[in-house]
C-alpha cells in the first residue's frame, strides 16, 4: 500500500476511535433521558417523547459496534469488510440526519402533547399520587405550574416537592421548585439542542468516514489486482 493508502488507513482508524467515544456518549445521554422520561407513563400522547431516548440509546450501541468493524477492516486491510463498513456508515448518516430533522420538526408538537400528559397526571393525583411524586422527584419540580397549585387547591404540599429524604414540605422550601410543565419544557429544549448539534456533528463524521472507507477499500482492491497480475 502506498503512502496515501497508509495515511487513509490510519485516518480511518482515528475516526473509528472517535466513533467509539461518540457511541459511548450517546449511550450515556440516552440512558440519562430514559431515567428522566421513564417516570412518565406510556400514553398515546407521550409515545414520541418516550421513544426518542430509546432510539438514541440504540443508535449509540450501533455506532459503538460498527466502530469495531471499521477498526478491524482498516487494520486487517480487508476490502470487503471496509466496504461493508462504508455502506453501513452511509446508511447511519442518512438515518441519523432524518432523525435529527424529524425531532427538530416535531419538537413543538411533542411539547404540546407532553403538556396534556402532565395535565392528566395532575388531574389523577388523587387516585395515583405515586406517578406525580415520581415526576416531581425526577424533574425536581412541584405541581403543574408551581407549588401554588397545591395551596390554591387547599392541599398540603407533598414531600416530593422537596428533597427526596424529606417527610414533609412547606411553601418556603418548595418556592424554588418550578412547575412540572416548565421543568419538562426546559429539560426537553436542552435535550433537543444537544441532539441537534451532536447529531449533526456525528453525522458529519460519519459522512467523512464513509468517504475515507470507500477510498481505503479502493486502494486495497487496486493493490490486490496489481499483486495478481
Amino acid at each position: 500500500m502506498d503512502c496515501g493508502g497508509v495515511l487513509v488507513k490510519y485516518i480511518l482508524f482515528v475516526f473509528n476511535i472517535l466513533f467509539v467515544v461518540c457511541g459511548l456518549l450517546l449511550i450515556i445521554f440516552g440512558s440519562l433521558m430514559v431515567s428522566n422520561i421513564g417516570e412518565i407513563p406510556n400514553t398515546p400522547e407521550s409515545i414520541q417523547a418516550n421513544s426518542v431516548p430509546i432510539v438514541i440509546l440504540v443508535l449509540g450501541c450501533i455506532i459503538f459496534v460498527i466502530a469495531f468493524l471499521g477498526c478491524c477492516g482498516a487494520i486487517r486491510e480487508n476490502a470487503c469488510c471496509t466496504m461493508t463498513y462504508s455502506v453501513i456508515m452511509l446508511t447511519l448518516f442518512i438515518c441519523q440526519l432524518a432523525l435529527v430533522i424529524f425531532i427538530w420538526q416535531q419538537r413543538v408538537q411533542i411539547l404540546d402533547k407532553m403538556d396534556d400528559v402532565i395535565e392528566k397526571i395532575w388531574d389523577q393525583r388523587h387516585t395515583d399520587q405515586k406517578v406525580m411524586d415520581a415526576m416531581q422527584i425526577s424533574f425536581k419540580c412541584c405541581g403543574k405550574n408551581g407549588f401554588t397549585d397545591y395551596t390554591l387547591a387547599g392541599e398540603a404540599i407533598p414531600p416530593s416537592c422537596c428533597e427526596v429524604s424529606a417527610t414533609s414540605c412547606t411553601a418556603i422550601e418548595a418556592i424554588t421548585r418550578p412547575g412540572c410543565v416548565r421543568a419538562f419544557t426546559n429539560f426537553w429544549e436542552n435535550s433537543i439542542n444537544i441532539i441537534r448539534y451532536a447529531g449533526l456533528g456525528v453525522a458529519g463524521v460519519e459522512l467523512v468516514a464513509f468517504i475515507f472507507g470507500c477510498c481505503l477499500a479502493n486502494q486495497m482492491r487496486n493493490r490486490h489486482r496489481r499483486t495478481h497480475y
